[in-house]
């Protein structure tokens, strides 16, 4: 858990200084945690689709996905209203920027350098889905209207996310993989919308667009969308030849997101966030500790 000598107001100097904290929320602070999900999906799927990942893939896809994320939390926390409501890991941001942006230079340096090792075709497969994570920044902290008129931001995020996880994959993609990454995308595009439904006082606070915002109803719908996506992949585990680890893994942590999602209030928000990465997190790991026979029922 996290203690933060802060208040919910940063009008003038950030005050941001989280004294405790689990390993959970300051992976949350700093970003890491989108990125270890990422590396953990791809190498479940490599192994359950039997598709080798050379150790460089990993490693840009670990950059990438960190620098993005740093990126986008940077440019958040720069646009931040500050007479309003903030979260945690917006102030820590901001009080920590300096850093935090020497970081994101040397991690794009050392990307570069890693991504000069790749194939060509992850090489263009990632500048593509690359170009995609940009042009949503973009639009996400210059053209919050785009939003307005099409409320998909979490649906964009969990896709582009899930898109990028298939990157080092790419040699050896097949028609074999789609439903397991369509499951997948869902799952991460479920995430983002319940982290949105969880801050969607936040973010009318400080005038941003999100899913929850545009449909304030959204929230009697968060059961039911869990409820489907878990059925939907525990029967593509038991109906698939390959890929039922997978979908098992999607499975699991739709059962661990419903059960963060229950905690409610029981928790800091910024802490409740962590878990749900959590969620996504524990059942890759998991399944690629104990192996991915776990769910071959076939």
């Amino acid at each position: 858990m996290i203690e933060a000598a802060a208040s919910k107001s940063c009008g003038g100097e950030v005050v941001a200084r989280p004294r405790t904290a689990g390993v959970l929320t300051w992976l949350n602070l700093v970003c890491l945690d989108a990125p270890l999900v990422a590396v953990s999906w791809c190498w479940l799927f490599a192994q359950s689709f039997s598709v080798p990942v050379t150790a460089g893939a990993g490693a840009a896809l670990f950059l990438t996905a960190w620098l993005i994320y740093l990126a986008d939390r940077l440019s958040d926390s720069l646009s931040l209203d500050r007479d309003g409501e903030t979260s945690l890991r917006q102030r820590f941001c901001l009080q920590h920027r300096r850093a935090w942006i020497a970081a994101g230079l040397l991690l794009a340096i050392l990307d570069l350098v890693v991504i000069a090792t790749l194939d060509s075709r992850a090489f263009f497969a990632g500048a593509a889905v690359g170009a995609v994570a940009g042009t949503y920044l973009l639009i996400n902290h210059t053209a919050q209207l785009v939003w307005r008129a099409v409320p998909l931001k979490e649906v964009t995020i969990g896709f582009v996310f899930a898109a990028g996880t298939m990157v080092p994959l790419t040699n050896r993609l097949t028609s074999g993989l789609l439903i397991a990454w369509l499951l997948f995308g869902c799952l991460c595009s479920l995430n983002c919308i319940f982290i949105a439904v969880w801050e969607r006082e936040l973010d009318m606070a400080q005038r941003r667009v999100s899913v929850a915002t545009a449909f304030p109803a959204l929230s009697r719908s968060l059961w039911p969308m869990l409820i489907v996506l878990g059925g939907a992949s525990l029967a593509a585990a038991f109906i698939t030849t390959r890929g039922a680890t997978v979908d098992g893994g999607v499975a699991l942590s739709a059962v661990l997101l419903g059960a963060v999602h229950k905690m409610g209030h029981q928790v800091q928000p910024d802490v409740r966030t962590a878990l749900a990465d959590l969620a996504l997190l524990a059942p890759a790991v998991l399944l690629l500790l104990v192996g991915t026979e776990l769910f071959a029922f076939g």
